[in-house]
This record gives C-alpha cells, sequence and structure tokens, in this order.
C-alpha cells in the first residue's frame, strides 16, 4: 500500500513543500531534499484531509540541487494519524 507508505513517511518528517508552493520533495538525513516520485500521492492525501502543512515558523533549510531552499516540512492530521493506525493494524492476506 503505497498510501500507508506515504503516510509513515509524512509522521517521521520524511516529506515537506519546496519554497512554500505545491512541489512535494522527500527529506533526506534532515539536509537535502529530492523530488518526491508519489507527489500526486501526497497531493490527494492533503486534498483529502490526512496530511496537512507544517506551521510556517517549522521550515527548514535543506539542499535541493546544489541550493539550500527552504522546506515546510508536511505532518498528519488526526485523521491520517487514525488511517495509518488501521492500515497497520490489517494483517497481509496469505498469511
Amino acid at each position: 500500500m503505497v498510501a500507508k507508505d506515504v503516510l509513515a513517511e509524512v509522521r517521521d518528517g520524511r516529506y515537506g513543500l519546496l519554497d512554500d508552493s505545491d512541489k512535494v520533495v522527500v527529506i533526506e538525513d534532515g539536509e537535502r531534499a529530492r523530488p518526491a516520485l508519489d507527489e500526486d500521492i501526497v497531493h490527494h492525501l492533503i486534498t483529502n484531509g490526512y496530511i496537512t502543512r507544517s506551521r510556517p515558523g517549522h521550515t527548514k533549510t535543506c539542499v535541493y540541487g546544489i541550493k539550500p531552499r527552504p522546506v515546510l516540512p508536511l505532518q498528519l492530521t488526526n485523521r491520517g494519524k487514525s488511517m495509518l493506525q488501521r492500515w497497520s493494524n490489517l494483517a497481509p492476506l496469505g498469511e
């Protein structure tokens, strides 16, 4: 489940928005950022209220390409936390 993995990585502080835009990036080691391959899923989860932007004061500086850029981390909403917990409790089929 890709959405479950995205929610778990948002919980762990691994996704953000570049320059407070809609460009989704993956934060690596808290210092570098790269384009997120699953940007569409992240936007879908934001639109449906599972993920939200952190408050503006929580902006990090990450190297994107060769230049330091501001990245606003994403965080789970209460709805996102509940969904992640429900999906985490499901046992895989075939076990």
